[in-house]
């Protein structure tokens, strides 16, 4: 049997997968939901709370549909969301490897928090291990269930991933090269010392 409207994934931190009886693999699983690789292009992800699921849906159908940087949504029902499978690594796996961030690689991560500002999210931030380099070697985030919840102004995720990485202050200085402007509002918001 391979119905994932089966499985069964409760809360938890991250959640719990307490019943799975098809052969879809357990792909990632985190506050909200567990996500199970469907095909080489798709995948499903089952919420443990059908807020969440509402809450993403909102943001990947509506938003989504305008953005290249989101996940491309197929089906919906009230716990799951069967979206574009995502291959490659996390930005966070990549600069593990790497060990520095390219100017280039910047310019890309402040033009995803400048699309996420036209959209208007609440929630102009994330997480290095939710923003995935895609087939085509262009970015693209996941997991948006607060992105209409939570209010931020500036990406503190972003910066506290690259902090333990040990690459902020590289990535702020090509910022303040770059997008000046962009650098003193976030230097105001986190009192950066130079």
């Amino acid at each position: 049997m391979n119905d994932y409207t089966q499985i069964v994934v409760t809360p938890g931190r991250p959640v719990q997968v307490q019943i799975n009886p098809t052969d879809y693999p357990l792909i990632g699983k985190g506050l909200q939901g567990a996500v199970f690789k469907l095909s080489d292009d798709r995948c499903v992800k089952i919420y443990s709370k059908q807020i969440y699921c509402l809450r993403e849906k909102q943001v990947l159908q509506h938003i989504g549909e305008k953005a290249a940087i989101l996940p491309e949504v197929y089906e919906a029902g009230e716990n799951y969301i069967i979206m574009e499978y995502l291959t490659g690594p996390s930005l966070q796996e990549f600069l593990e490897k790497s060990k520095e961030i390219s100017e280039e690689l910047t310019i890309e991560i402040i033009n995803l928090i400048k699309e996420l500002r036209s959209l208007q999210f609440m929630r102009i931030d994330f997480s290095l291990r939710h923003t995935i380099y895609n087939k085509n070697g262009k970015l693209k985030i996941i997991d948006h269930v607060n992105s209409f919840k939570i209010y931020r102004s500036f990406p503190k995720r972003l910066f506290k991933d690259l902090k333990k990485l040990g690459l902020l202050a590289t990535f702020l200085e090509h910022v303040k090269n770059q997008e000046p402007d962009i650098y003193e509002q976030w230097e105001k918001s986190l009192k950066i010392k130079e």
